[in-house]
């Protein structure tokens, strides 16, 4: 009987160990760092990111400078979106665009193979849904339970253009003890007001990247900061 009851008790563990929610919460163990900063980077993959400096498009040095800035924040739960690659820059892909907000890589310590391939086959195409982007990654801060620093980064080179209200959701990430920093690359007009509200309203910063050289400046800068 002694044998019968061990070999159940064995059987029931074997099991339990490899159930769902066991995997999950092994998961979460392993790639989740308690009170470790919660950094949550927002590409802008719109049409006007096709455009290129020296050769290589802004999304490309924009894309490179994000995988280098991950790199920096081992001790950090990373969070990779990429708002607007979907559709087209007409009004005929404007909705598709408008809600393409794509979680390439979700909150996790940094893993350089997964970080790196969470971009591939995606370009830049569309519209720029900042306010979608701002409340995806909104949603995505509220799930979390630990209690490291909740920092947002967006990289863009423009303003909304799909009807939202980006600096409310600012306000409403500030509001849940979340900071919004905004990396304005390379404008072709006068955006920067809507994008410096942005990052007022978030309680973060705003910095003007005019070539992929300030990205890596600034982007060197904040992971210092965040290691502090």
């Amino acid at each position: 009987m002694k044998k019968k009851m061990t070999l159940g008790i064995l059987t029931a563990m074997v099991l339990s160990l490899g159930s769902p929610a066991f995997a999950a919460e092994k998961k979460q163990e392993v790639t989740v760092a308690e009170d470790a900063p919660n950094v949550a980077i927002m590409l802008d993959a719109s049409g006007s990111m096709a455009k290129k400096i020296g050769g290589v498009s802004k999304y490309e040095l924009a894309k490179n400078e994000a995988f280098s800035f991950g790199s920096k924040l081992e001790n950090a739960n990373v969070l990779m979106r990429v708002f607007g690659s979907e559709g087209n820059n007409k009004n005929s892909g404007k909705v598709q665009s408008c809600n393409a907000i794509r979680g390439v890589y979700g909150f996790q310590t940094y893993d350089e193979q997964s970080f790196r391939n969470s971009l591939n086959g995606i370009g830049p195409t569309g519209w720029t849904p900042i306010a979608n982007a701002l409340q995806d990654a909104k949603n995505a801060l509220d799930q979390l339970d630990n209690n490291g620093k909740n920092v947002v980064y967006l990289l863009t080179d423009g303003e909304e253009t799909c009807g939202g209200n980006p600096v409310k959701v600012a306000t409403e990430l500030r509001k849940s003890n979340a900071v919004v920093n905004v990396i304005g690359f390379d404008y072709e007009g006068d955006f920067h007001g809507q994008l410096t509200s942005i990052a007022a309203a978030g309680g973060g910063e705003y910095f003007q990247a005019k070539t992929k050289n300030d990205i890596k400046r600034i982007f060197t800068q904040e992971a210092i900061e965040l290691s502090k």
